[in-house]
């Protein structure tokens, strides 16, 4: 049996995925261009979907036993729909999670989806998910996660594409074959550097943290699903395991498609920004990503009331490396002058 089921994104429970015996890898959109896509999506759709759904058309996901999408943006939740006409033999589900996540019957809610996408993969692959075997991935996955947090805690002595490094190997290799390698940790040369905040949904190429280590900048702290957001929060290791799952997809760090209060991602990533002594923010956007194109006004213009100077970067699959460099450097150099 293939033991490798794929996601897109980290609001899929991995934990059940793993007591149930599969590996959850996360696919990560390529370099290339996509051609295969367009048949099924237009050509305003973010490269996310683009690209992974494109991978799968070449037949470079056919050692997944299956794929498994969160109800989060419009795109991923059409995306999952082509996924299941396209693959009509695939192990295809969506994990649909509350939007608010301090609703009063989230947690029940949420218990019980997770309850039912467990069932989903016993009866598909003819498995059990045990309580015995959930607490074990559970523990598994927080030792993962806090090696993560050590990692990202030393952050600043290594280069931006070391810190890319690790957070990216993590998420796309499975549990048991991940480990922070000395090849990934390469140390900084500069110990005086501008210090920056990056905010995005996820950062899948080393162009930008390339030209942050050229440029001598620093990364003190990011809001990406491949970044801080993913080990922010671990799971109880105490109690029925399927309630302490819910608990931590309802208490972690939000992304723009999720929601507790109308501010909360606002107050956090100004926090975020001051608590870290942050010289500028970057935001990293992936083209046609809307969650990240409506959160943006708001966290633009509580950041200049904060006067804490922003750049925003709109990327599709891969940033251009000149146009890229060009404006980073100039907001480097207005930092410098402040």
């Amino acid at each position: 049996m293939q033991n490798k089921i794929g996601y897109l994104c980290t609001y899929v429970p991995e934990e059940i995925l793993h007591a149930a015996g599969f590996s959850p890898v996360r696919i990560a959109p390529n370099t290339t261009p996509p051609t295969r896509a367009d048949a099924h999506l237009q050509s305003y759709t973010c490269c996310l979907a683009r690209s992974c759904l494109d991978q799968a058309l070449a037949g470079k996901l056919n050692d997944l036993a299956g794929v498994v999408f969160a109800h989060t943006c419009d795109t991923l939740q059409g995306l999952a729909d082509i996924w299941r006409a396209t693959f009509p033999n695939l192990f295809v589900e969506t994990v649909v999670g509350p939007v608010t996540l301090n609703g009063p019957h989230a947690q029940k809610y949420l218990v019980a989806e997770l309850r039912r996408f467990a069932a989903a993969l016993e009866k598909h692959f003819a498995v059990r998910v045990t309580d015995d075997a959930l607490r074990a991935s559970i523990r598994l996955y927080n030792t993962r996660r806090r090696a993560l947090a050590d990692f990202y805690a030393r952050r600043t002595e290594f280069t931006a594409v070391a810190w890319f490094n690790v957070m990216n190997t993590a998420l796309t290799t499975a549990l048991e074959k991940f480990a922070i390698r000395n090849s990934q940790l390469t140390i900084r040369n500069s110990q005086s550097a501008i210090r920056l905040v990056l905010i995005g949904a996820t950062i899948d190429e080393p162009t930008l943290p390339q030209i942050l280590d050229d440029l001598g900048a620093r990364i003190v702290a990011d809001d990406f699903c491949n970044g801080a957001r993913y080990f922010d929060t671990l799971v109880a290791e105490e109690g029925d395991p399927i309630e302490a799952i819910a608990t931590r997809e309802l208490t972690r760090a939000t992304c723009p498609c999720k929601h507790r209060a109308l501010d909360d991602r606002v107050e956090r990533l100004v926090k975020l920004a001051k608590d870290n002594r942050a010289d500028g923010v970057i935001f990293y956007h992936k083209k046609f990503c809307d969650p990240h194109a409506w959160d943006y006004p708001p966290l633009a213009a509580a950041l200049d009331r904060a006067e804490i100077p922003h750049l925003l970067l709109e990327v599709e699959q891969v940033a251009p490396v000149g146009q890229t460099r060009v404006r980073v450097e100039a907001f480097l150099e207005l930092l410098s002058e402040e």
